[in-house]
């Protein structure tokens, strides 16, 4: 690690409680160790009360079957995922507010070393679950986790202002931790596998 990142690191855990013990939260997932696995209650819990905090009420749960991965992931366009129509404006949004309020050392520091900490963290064992379905599998997963991530550590920065105080992408992280992958809304439904 250069002493510029571990700089940023050193910035992240000292100046929020609340980001320190969520990266170490991110840190020891244990990466789809439930791959596969159907039907968990709390991650439908987790799901509905994720879609539910921005407005997108009435979104059912699809458990995706791993045969159905690769083709899932070829034909996902963000432009048709009801959540993404949501969550595009969410990293403007906070920027906006982290300038507003003196942060944007905070948020630069996440954004600059978040995503490089969940890659560390998550690679070799998101690369051994999901090898047989080729790179482009491995890889649209594993970025997917460094934006839950580092969403839920950015909103984090922010979560003692009013309005801020709920983290919802704390929801999609107790579903990584749950061993799943949170795969976005598409026909009104929640895909997870």
């Amino acid at each position: 690690m250069s002493s510029i990142a571990a700089n940023n690191i050193n910035v992240i855990r000292e100046e929020n409680m609340s980001l320190c013990y969520l990266l170490d939260r991110l840190e020891a997932v244990n990466w789809l160790s439930s791959f596969g696995g159907q039907g968990d209650d709390q991650v439908e819990q987790a799901l509905h009360k994720f879609v539910h905090f921005f407005g997108l009420d009435g979104i059912g749960i699809r458990w995706l079957q791993k045969n159905e991965l690769v083709s899932f992931i070829e034909e996902i366009r963000l432009e048709n995922d009801d959540s993404w129509r949501v969550l595009r404006h969410i990293p403007e949004q906070l920027r906006q507010q982290t300038e507003q309020t003196g942060r944007s050392r905070l948020l630069s520091a996440i954004a600059d070393e978040v995503p490089a900490v969940i890659f560390q963290h998550s690679f070799d064992a998101i690369f051994e679950v999901l090898r047989p379905y080729g790179n482009k599998v491995v890889t649209t997963a594993v970025g997917y986790m460094m934006y839950i991530g580092g969403m839920a550590c950015a909103w984090e920065v922010l979560s003692d202002l009013e309005g801020w105080k709920e983290n919802p992408f704390l929801y999609l992280v107790s579903v990584l931790e749950s061993g799943h992958w949170p795969l976005g809304i598409v026909n009104r439904k929640f895909v997870v596998i």
